[in-house]
C-alpha cells in the first residue's frame, strides 16, 4: 500500500465514519507504544473471545492489522458480516502519514519509564492513565436518554455520584458505557444469572478502566419474581479482578469466604438506586421489586421484545417474554411519573417497548 493510499483511507475514515472507530489488533504494548487516536486495543490473540465488544455490523469502523497478518480482518469480521470498510497496515509508512495528519500519539521507546519495565504489573500501570475508547455501543434508547437522566439526578445532588442498577447485565455494555461518562460518577451494581455474562461484564469494564466502579452479582430471577443466591460471587466493589496483556487475562481476585458471599449477593436488594434499569429482559413478577429498588426521583428504564401488533418474530417465542402494548404505563404509573413510553425497532427489525420513568415523592 502506498503513502498516497494510506493518506487517502485514513482521510477518508476521518471524514466520513461515524465515530472515528478504529480496532488496533496489536499487542497491547505495541498500541500503546505507538498509536493512532482514537483507536481501541483488542490484540489478535483474543479478538475471538472480545467480540461482543465490537460496534453493530451496521457501523462502519477501520481496522489496523498486524505486521505479518494481513488479510485476516477478512477473514474474521467482514465474513462474519461487521462492516470495515478502512483496513490499515502496520508499518512505517502509516505512521509516517499519521504523523503529518498529526493522529499518532508516540512513546519515546528510550524513556526510563519505558525501557526499564520488566513485569506485568509495571506496564499496567504504565498504561493506566492513558486516554482509552470503545467500539462497542450501549442500548440507543439508554444513549439517547441518558443526558436528561444525568441533569435531572444533578439538579439533587452536590457530588453528582449515582448508584445503578442494571438487571440482566448481559455482556456490560450498558454498564461500561455508563461507568466511562464524564458528567457524572456512576457507581453501578450488575446482577445476571450466567457467569460467563458477568464474565464478559469484568473483561469489558477491566479492559475499559472501570472495573473499580462495577460490583457483579451472580442470582438468578425466579419465575415467581424471588432472587435465588448463587454460590459463586464475581467482584465487590473496589475488588481487582484482572490483569490483561496482549495475550492474556489473569484472575487476581482474593479468594472469599462463604459468609461474604451469601451477604454481598444479599445486600443489592436492600438499597436504593438513582437508575434501575433492564435492557431486553423482562420478568413481570419482579417488575415491582424494581419499582421499590428505585429512590424518589430516581429513574427507571425498561427496553424490551413487545407484541406491537405489526411486527411478528420468533425469539423470544414466549408472551411471557413479551410486553403488551400499555403495559409498563399501567403497571407504574401510580408510583411513577411516566416520560417516554414508545415502541422502536431494534438492529434485527425486532420490536421493543422502551419506557423511562421517574419515580414520584410521597406526598
Amino acid at each position: 500500500m502506498t503513502h498516497i493510499s494510506f493518506k487517502s483511507t485514513l482521510h477518508h475514515w476521518l471524514c466520513y465514519s461515524q465515530r472515528q472507530l478504529l480496532l488496533d489488533l496489536r499487542p497491547l504494548h505495541d498500541h500503546y507504544t505507538r498509536r493512532i487516536i482514537p483507536s481501541t486495543c483488542i490484540p489478535l490473540a483474543n479478538i475471538k473471545k472480545h467480540l461482543f465488544e465490537l460496534p453493530p455490523k451496521s457501523l462502519p469502523f477501520a481496522v489496523l492489522e498486524p505486521h505479518g497478518h494481513r488479510g485476516v480482518t477478512h477473514k474474521l469480521l467482514i465474513d462474519q458480516g461487521w462492516n470495515v470498510p478502512w483496513i490499515l497496515i502496520e508499518g512505517e509508512e502509516l505512521w509516517k502519514v499519521s504523523r503529518e495528519l498529526g493522529i499518532l500519539e508516540e512513546i519515546d521507546k528510550n524513556n526510563d519509564s519505558v525501557k526499564n519495565y520488566d513485569t506485568e504489573k509495571d506496564e499496567l500501570n504504565l498504561y493506566s492513565n492513558r486516554s482509552r475508547w470503545v467500539l462497542f455501543q450501549p442500548s440507543p434508547f439508554l444513549m439517547n436518554n441518558i443526558d436528561f437522566i444525568e441533569e435531572s439526578l444533578k439538579t439533587l445532588s452536590k457530588n453528582h455520584v449515582f448508584n445503578c442498577l442494571d438487571v440482566a447485565c448481559g455482556s456490560g455494555r450498558d454498564v461500561a458505557w455508563l461507568s466511562l461518562r464524564q458528567t457524572v460518577d456512576w457507581r453501578i451494581t450488575a446482577i445476571d444469572s450466567m457467569s460467563r455474562a458477568l464474565d464478559r461484564t469484568r473483561q469489558l469494564t477491566s479492559r475499559s478502566g472501570v472495573l473499580d466502579k462495577i460490583q457483579t452479582v451472580h442470582v438468578k430471577i425466579m419465575a415467581n419474581g424471588s432472587v435465588k443466591k448463587n454460590q459463586e460471587l464475581s467482584t465487590p466493589p473496589q475488588m481487582s479482578l484482572s490483569k490483561v496483556d496482549g495475550n492474556s487475562e489473569v484472575d487476581t481476585r482474593p479468594k472469599l469466604d462463604k459468609k461474604i458471599i451469601m451477604e454481598n449477593q444479599i445486600e443489592f436488594l436492600n438499597k436504593k438506586y438513582d437508575l434501575v434499569l433492564t435492557i431486553r429482559f423482562l420478568n413481570r413478577e419482579f417488575l415491582s421489586t424494581m419499582a421499590n429498588l428505585v429512590k424518589p426521583d430516581g429513574f427507571l428504564l425498561i427496553s424490551t421484545f413487545v407484541n406491537d401488533g405489526k411486527h411478528t418474530y420468533k425469539n423470544p417465542k414466549s408472551n411471557s417474554n413479551r410486553l403488551e402494548l400499555g403495559e409498563l404505563d399501567i403497571k407504574f404509573r401510580k408510583e411513577f411519573e411516566v416520560i417516554k413510553d414508545e415502541v422502536e425497532l431494534i438492529e434485527d427489525g425486532r420490536p421493543v417497548n422502551s419506557f423511562l420513568a421517574r419515580k414520584k415523592r410521597e406526598i
